[in-house]
């Protein structure tokens, strides 16, 4: 309940109570109810719907687009091929180049000109008055090609592209090499050492909502684009650019979202593609992609040929990994930067004298990848967690012992990896020992027979795991010359109105986080004021300062950050008035509960306080806009700020308990614990939520999650019926405890809760099954770990029936 102007609150929390208060999400009610509004929800009149027209294969020569048909069905009001398109939109740009991490670039048009990259390619487009009608029309519009052979499983070229780079050239997208100390010495002297090739699958991000946008243009010529989408300003700079428009033409609104998990960030064609639509019509156009286009994009899959050097307590000496990492076709869509950033992130957490890491990046005839939740980080984590256990059974040690022998210890952070990526702050030895307290757990050496009679066997594994948060490459208004300042800016306006009504405007988003939530939380703490009396305007780009949207878990730590510094800006101008008006000095007065105090003294309500400001003053006395940048990382040049953009880095330990099902192959989680370290908790219910979600994803991705296509590139996987995510009843009880130390380079000391857990889930559980399977087996070294992956390394042990 809204607290009245000159009525004292009652119950009001002090400052530090709603400073640590597990605030409820705002919108969470809307979100359970159905009472949300999403982008499918707003449908002005006379609004119509666009179909997209697919490219059948997955490479060929594109010889012609008929949509004669199309037009003339009852309904059909507009038609586009490629040609056209080009000739009123430019290519798709890049949000961040390619060039600043040696990677190639490519035009990219919005609708396929003269060549079929990938079978799912947007070809044409068809807008009617429904949206089956616009479907059935775009069923009848013909494509011409000439099928050419695609490059779809690179297994099927028989040849490793670090054997033979020159074969591979014209594929490569990007060559990233990272070293450290000698590796071919020490592999050379170490008394042990092994190697694996480990796979990690294409996967989707599956969000419930699908991507979506609705285009309108007023009579001024005005653009306004209602999108699903978590990075509006760079959305909006990215039309500007394709229509070839200022930026302060085109409004950007963004509705509630229903997830996104970095699918939802620019480089489609349907952005672009609506707009053009809506001025050719004269009507607003709307597109929202069926849930088997949602499958059409994916990310992750790698391969990874590694190998590690140790010593016979299992300090790691060497390490090696070259990696090779098929990202379907070229895209501007910021997806496949995430392939940069698996090879930057090892080796995670450990001290490791000797590193060699190098990666290439290839482009296939697959769709193209999109962001996905965990960014790259969570595979390189999967990776060196296999090979620390590898090692652990290698010798015959406990798993737990060598990761506490190769772990950074604390004074010898801050650390910075061979790419250059600086780990800040954490204590990773206290977080290894609480996991392992929490989770009871106990060093299991072969396999523990859980149900001997119905063959199914327990294991138990352990994951550490690094995130490495906060990059944000700006666009846009953000944008400086010669490059843009790295990481980006985020900005906030708060102000407070007559009643002491808060508004906290901020160019965060949030797909269904919850963040706004935190951003209220810490306005309301620096002005004393209550929850009902905090509003948080967001994805609005006409209401709200530029800002880099949802990515990278910096919506708290870094705009919360300049959330703080204006409200406190605001409360300086606060206490100055209500000093005046007491006889106080200003260091006397405490603003808490909506009151204003003298020595914890009650002296007014903060409504009577902003009236009368209000009043003599103005209302801008009580608005402030504050930007905030997280410190840079100490003696980089231009260049490579740009490319080590994550100010902070956020660490944890997992634990996952699983039966295995030896008859089945049928893997089930009995138990996950983490204990996380994302700094400064601003709201613990909102990151407890962040870390369930993660570890889903992580156990989804570990056990069921694998994005599938027939030899021609057709897909397998394009409902949920084959598509397997987990269930509730596939996951355990959570069980989830924070350490924090505050990072160093955040005004709060805070990193980020968004895509810390997804990685080290994945090797946690994949771990644990290995445990299960026991040293008679081949190790698993796949992923996900589906049944039929598990039932073939059983057979693989000559044919056991128990390992």
């Amino acid at each position: 309940m809204s607290s009245t102007a000159g009525v004292l609150p009652e119950n009001a929390p002090t400052r530090a109570e709603t400073e640590r208060a597990r605030w409820p999400k705002y919108d969470a009610f809307a979100f359970i109810s159905g009472g949300a509004t999403y982008l499918d929800d707003i449908e002005p009149a006379g609004t119509l719907h666009m179909a997209v027209v697919r490219s059948p294969v997955a490479h060929g020569k594109l010889l012609g687009v008929d949509v004669g048909r199309a037009l003339a069905m009852d309904g059909v009001v507009a038609a586009l091929d490629g040609r056209e398109a080009a000739r009123h939109l430019a290519p798709m740009p890049y949000v961040q180049n390619p060039e600043d991490i040696d990677a190639r670039t490519f035009s990219v048009p919005a609708l396929a000109v003269d060549e079929l990259r990938w079978l799912g390619e947007p070809v044409a487009v068809v807008v009617a008055e429904s949206a089956p009608l616009a479907q059935a029309a775009a069923a009848a519009v013909r494509v011409r090609h000439e099928e050419l052979r695609p490059v779809l499983d690179l297994d099927e070229l028989g040849v490793d592209p670090f054997d033979d780079e020159e074969r591979f050239a014209d594929l490569v997208l990007a060559a990233n090499d990272f070293t450290r100390g000698d590796t071919g010495s020490a592999f050379a002297s170490a008394p042990h050492s092994l190697r694996s090739t480990v796979r990690i699958a294409r996967s989707s991000t599956a969000p419930m909502e699908p991507r979506g946008y609705l285009a309108s243009w007023d009579s001024d010529g005005r653009l306004t684009v209602h999108a699903s989408h978590q990075q509006p300003f760079q959305l909006r700079w990215e039309l500007s650019q394709v229509l070839r428009m200022p930026e302060d033409s085109i409004r950007v609104v963004v509705p509630q979202v229903g997830g996104s998990f970095g699918l939802k960030m620019t480089g489609f064609g349907e952005e672009p593609l609506v707009c053009l639509l809506s001025k050719l019509t004269g009507r607003p156009v709307k597109f929202v992609e069926s849930r088997a286009e949602c499958f059409l994009g994916g990310g992750r899959e790698q391969i990874h040929r590694a190998a590690v050097a140790f010593d016979d307590q299992g300090r790691l000496l060497a390490l090696r990994d070259h990696i090779t990492i098929p990202v379907g076709a070229a895209s501007t869509s910021p997806g496949w930067r995430m392939a940069y950033v698996t090879a930057a992130t090892f080796p995670s957490a450990y001290d490791i004298p000797a590193v060699e890491i190098r990666s290439r990046v290839l482009l296939t005839n697959q769709p193209p990848w999109h962001s996905c939740r965990g960014y790259g980080k969570d595979t390189a984590i999967v990776v060196i967690e296999r090979l620390l256990d590898m090692v652990a059974a290698h010798l015959g040690l406990d798993p737990a012992d060598v990761r506490r022998r190769n772990l950074l210890p604390s004074d010898r952070l801050p650390h910075r990896l061979p790419s250059g990526y600086l780990i800040d702050s954490g204590d990773f030895g206290a977080l290894l020992d609480r996991a392992l307290t929490l989770a009871d757990y106990r060093p299991v050496k072969g396999t523990r027979a859980a149900d001997p009679e119905n063959d199914v066997v327990e294991g138990v594994g352990i994951a550490f795991e690094i995130t490495p948060e906060g990059g944000g490459h700006p666009s846009g208004p953000l944008r400086t010359a010669p490059r843009p300042t790295a990481p980006a800016p985020e900005t906030a306006t708060v102000s407070v109105n007559t009643d002491g009504r808060v508004e906290v405007r901020s160019g965060v988003t949030n797909p269904g986080g919850g963040n706004d939530t935190s951003l209220a939380q810490l306005a309301a703490d620096e002005l004393g004021t209550t929850r009902a009396m905090v509003t948080v305007v967001q994805g609005d780009t006409d209401r709200v300062p530029p800002g880099t949207g949802h990515a990278s878990s910096r919506a708290t730590a870094v705009g919360g950050a300049a959330v703080v510094l204006a409200a406190r800006d605001v409360a300086s101008r606060l206490r100055a008035r209500a000093a005046e008006r007491t006889g106080a000095r200003p260091d006397e007065i405490t603003l808490v509960g909506g009151r204003v105090e003298v020595g914890r003294r009650p002296v007014m309500t903060l409504a009577d306080l902003c009236s009368d400001l209000h009043s003599t003053a103005g209302a801008a006395d009580l608005t402030a806009t504050r930007s905030y940048v997280p410190q840079t990382q100490p003696g980089l040049n231009d260049n490579e700020e740009y490319r080590y953009t994550y100010p902070y880095v956020s660490s944890g330990v997992y634990v996952a308990r699983v039966l295995v099902d030896l008859a089945t192959g049928k893997t089930t989680i009995t138990g996950l614990v983490a204990v996380h370290d994302c700094g400064r908790v601003i709201n613990p219910t909102l990151v407890e939520g962040q870390m369930h979600g993660a570890m889903a994803t992580g156990a989804g991705l570990a056990l069921f999650e694998e994005s599938l296509s027939d030899t021609d590139g057709s897909p397998l996987t394009s409902t949920f019926k084959h598509y397997l995510l987990p269930r509730a009843n596939d996951l355990p009880s959570m069980v989830v405890e924070h350490i924090e130390t505050p990072s160093p380079h955040t005004l709060l000391g805070a990193k980020g809760a968004g895509e810390a857990g997804v990685g080290g889930t994945m090797a946690a559980v994949l771990n644990a099954v290995a445990n299960a399977l026991g040293p008679g087996c081949p190790p698993p070294t796949a992923l996900p770990l589906t049944p039929p992956r598990v039932l073939d390394l059983l057979a693989r042990a000559h044919g056991s029936v128990k390992p």
